[in-house]
């Protein structure tokens, strides 16, 4: 029995959400200043770790 091939949607989905993040963190860090950039800095170190946890994690290390 051959596995199914897995679903566009699915494949697109962290990467979607990742860019929406960095996109916000950018535009806030741009446009706002206080509290704001302390979330944009947030979201952006957010998409930094799950691309390193993703990125040790297939590495096998």
């Amino acid at each position: 029995m051959r596995p199914r091939p897995p679903i566009r949607s699915r494949i697109w989905t962290i990467p979607s959400i990742l860019a929406v993040l960095m996109l916000i963190g950018l535009l806030l860090a741009l446009v706002a200043d206080g509290v704001w950039d302390g979330l944009a800095s947030a979201a952006l170190a957010g998409v930094l770790l799950y691309t390193a946890c993703e990125g040790l994690r297939s590495s096998g290390t």
